[in-house]
């Protein structure tokens, strides 16, 4: 394969050396901006049956809530207040609307307005800004059948990332995955806004909700530690698991594709660990009734659990081994995954007995999108360029 072989081999292009003054989140200004906008349409995060994440991104010290209902007169409002304190941030608002019903479509709009914040006792509001109203529709376990999409290895290409939102236009899907390497390296947090909240300028996830799992270009850069402040996860853990009609899904996390001993790295990684506590996790995980009861089980994980002319890891050294002795134990039907910018259609065998299908990459002729189609009794899945024209199909029968 062209790409590095995951996890083994060291890296030739290595990582700049950060200075301190990247470390430091950029000072924030004394006063608010003459005129408060925002800088991203909204991105749905951390969906669930009963609740969601409206994130936004805003170009000066702001607080926000938001406004909703199950109507277009909304009625609603969730002021993202925690631990007595009511939003206030210069780069984005992350606020959490609970108390949804299941598969119910909601409406909603941001509102922000700017604080001068002068001193303790001297804090000034100005005129609020609102967004456009949208809508979304909650996560319903019992629904009879769902529809998917998936993007990988974006990296940043603006055209890219436009070819992709209009492909995912044209049919109906109840989330996106965003499945890796999203960004080439984070090094300044107003530039993750643009790169995760604003996908080149895209509104790709304003009415779509977002299922996001992290590549190993996400975990690189002094400011990687700060992904959480604009993504929002469950349990604010980058793996997890949910349920969504007939299909149950599991996101891991691989971390970097090389050893953390790797020069480059600067012993800063400890990814061996963490993959360790994934399969302690995933073990236990597996065996909740969301996954157990599902019709179907699917994984997405950035980098694949082999490639060409390999099988499975099966060094008890390497926790990815324990990963995919869970999902076949599972009988989980597919793991999506990317990193490779090639894409792959695996279909089961006897020592796979899931399927593996792999995304392209962010070149517009290498990139992908990924449909997946799921009722009680089928699961399909369909690669597609971005004229849409289809690359690999695979379906799977209940039982």
């Amino acid at each position: 394969m062209n790409r590095r072989h995951f996890l083994k081999h060291a890296g030739a292009t290595g990582l700049l050396a950060a200075t301190s003054n990247t470390l430091l989140r950029a000072a924030q200004p004394e006063a608010p901006p003459t005129g408060l906008a925002f800088t991203t349409a909204p991105s749905l995060q951390n969906p669930g049956a009963d609740a969601l994440t409206v994130a936004i991104g805003v170009n000066g010290p702001s607080t926000a809530w938001v406004e909703y209902g199950e109507t277009e007169h909304l009625g609603r409002i969730a002021d993202g207040a925690r631990d007595g304190l009511k939003p206030f941030d210069a780069l984005a608002h992350s606020i959490r609307l609970t108390g949804l019903r299941p598969g119910q479509r909601y409406y909603y709009r941001v509102h922000a307005c700017p604080i001068d914040f002068r001193t303790a006792y001297d804090i000034r509001r100005g005129e609020p800004i609102a967004t456009d109203r949208f809508s979304f529709r909650t996560f319903d376990p019992n629904a009879a059948q769902m529809r998917f999409v998936v993007w990988n290895d974006t990296h940043e290409n603006t055209h890219t990332l436009a070819r992709l939102m209009e492909q995912t236009s044209r049919a109906p899907a109840d989330f996106l995955a965003w499945n890796g390497d999203i960004t080439n390296d984070n090094y300044r947090e107003e530039q993750m806004v643009q790169h995760y909240l604003g996908a080149g300028g895209q509104p790709f996830t304003r009415e779509l909700p977002l299922v996001f799992a992290r590549g190993n270009h996400d975990v690189r850069g002094p400011a990687a530690r700060s992904l959480s402040r604009f993504i929002d996860l469950p349990g604010g853990r980058p793996y997890y698991s949910f349920r969504h009609g007939p299909l149950g899904v599991v996101v891991l996390d691989a971390g970097e594709d090389k050893p953390d001993d790797t020069p480059v790295y600067a012993g800063l990684g400890d990814f061996v660990a963490y993959r360790r506590q994934q399969a302690a996790w995933l073990e236990s995980e597996l065996e909740q009734p969301h996954l157990q009861q599902a019709a179907f089980r699917i994984a997405f994980c950035h980098i694949p659990l082999w490639w060409k002319n390999q099988g499975p890891a099966t060094d008890a050294s390497d926790a990815r081994s324990d990963w995919h002795r869970l999902l076949a134990k599972h009988h989980f039907a597919a793991l999506i995954s990317g990193h490779t910018h090639q894409h792959a259609l695996f279909p089961p065998d006897r020592t796979k007995p899931y399927a593996q299908i792999i995304g392209g990459g962010p070149k517009p002729e290498a990139s992908t999108l990924i449909r997946g189609s799921v009722t009680r009794t089928e699961l399909t899945l369909v690669v597609s360029d971005l004229a849409g024209g289809e690359l690999a199909a695979w379906t799977r029968q209940a039982g």
